[in-house]
């Protein structure tokens, strides 16, 4: 069973789109299940980058921020909402 998906619509440049296009005709998919893949694979490096970072905290190393205000919910403390 799939996961539920969610509409995401941004505008591309003709590059990206080439790109898209080019990648979608050399493994016959479609160009949408390519770019789920780009932002899939774009989110699992940011999520490792992340785990690597708390390991590096976690093993005592010193940090410009207090830890508080590495806690902090960026999308909160800007616009006051989530």
């Amino acid at each position: 069973m799939s996961l539920p998906l969610k509409d995401f619509r941004l505008g591309i440049t003709e590059s990206i789109a080439s790109a898209l296009d080019a990648e979608s005709c050399a493994f016959d998919k479609d160009v949408q299940s390519v770019a789920r893949e780009v932002l899939q694979e774009w989110a699992d490096r940011r999520h490792h980058a992340y785990e690597v970072y708390a390991r590096v905290l976690a093993n005592g190393a010193q940090t410009e921020l207090p830890a508080s205000e590495m806690m902090e919910d960026p999308c909160t403390s800007r616009r006051g909402r989530k």
